[in-house]
């Protein structure tokens, strides 16, 4: 399989090597634009511009399976079905970089939840770390709402959005809660004016209980023994790994003819959902 891959040289370089230890994998080229990669059967494209999703529709069109490598393309909900459908007909495979859905411990956790009807987020950063941070505060809940619908996978029933904006009109504190058709709740809870730092995901179905500190990415798994007592399995995984990981999870995507673990389509619920979330605003 001859691989592109299209973006800054630095960066490019360090997804090549994730690449080169794959069998299935023949060439790497790297080049800065689409019209310098020449024939090749995927295309990596590390793209964190505002163009990136007319980029990608570029390297559908031309009949490239492709994997986006930046933040979701969100707010543009036309375009965004306009990828889909075109990768559909071309029965293209399509993935983004959700890591927090790409994430070992997520993965470890979807495996045991196959389809949770519990999950809660909390997400507190300080202002010093918000403050230097290079992504918005709508980066955060958006990030933690896109985990949350993938994982659960049903119809949007009912939104309720709570935030916190003081003089300036900045949001700094906001809860979310989403209520699904199959009765499967998300509670989402982002505070960017915190004490202290923490990043929790909790999820549970009739069989599991799942505690992830995701800093540490590490996962308490809960069930009942018995007698009915809760006891927990305790796992640990290694954040680094990410990256490769999600590279070979795409390569065999296009392998096995499978969707990938995030594709055009729950971009494409993404932005129904905020689109619903933004009328509610408005």
């Amino acid at each position: 399989m001859k691989i592109g891959i299209i973006g800054s040289a630095e960066r490019a370089i360090a997804w090549e090597k994730h690449l080169r230890t794959h069998q299935s994998v023949s060439e790497v080229t790297i080049a800065a634009k689409l019209n310098a990669i020449g024939s090749v059967d995927a295309c990596f494209l590390l793209d964190d511009t505002k163009n990136r999703l007319r980029r990608l529709l570029e390297i559908v069109k031309k009949g490239i399976h492709a994997f986006l490598i930046g933040p979701l393309p969100t707010r543009n909900t036309q375009l965004v079905e306009k990828v889909y459908h075109a990768a559909e007909e071309a029965n293209i495979q399509l993935q983004f970089s959700h890591w927090p859905t790409l994430a070992p411990a997520s993965k470890w956790m979807a495996k045991k939840i196959i389809k949770p009807s519990f999950v809660q987020v909390v997400r507190e950063i300080t202002h010093a770390q918000s403050m230097e941070s290079d992504f918005s505060f709508d980066y955060f809940w958006i990030n933690e709402l896109a985990f949350s619908l993938r994982w659960i996978n049903g119809a949007v029933h009912h939104i309720e959005l709570k935030s916190v904006e003081l003089n300036s009109r900045k949001p700094h504190v906001l809860h979310l809660f989403v209520r699904f058709d199959s009765g499967a709740t998300a509670n989402i809870y982002v505070n960017t004016a915190s004490l202290a730092t923490n990043h929790h995901r909790l999820a549970a179905d009739q069989h599991y209980l799942a505690d992830c500190d995701v800093t540490e990415q590490s996962v308490r798994l809960g069930e009942e023994n018995e007698s009915g007592h809760l006891f927990f399995n305790r796992q640990s995984f290694d954040a680094s790994k990410s990256a490769e990981l999600a590279a070979m999870e795409f390569i065999k995507s296009i392998q096995l003819k499978r969707p990938t673990i995030y594709n055009g389509y729950h971009l494409m619920e993404l932005n129904k959902t905020l689109d619903k979330i933004d009328r509610r605003l408005g």
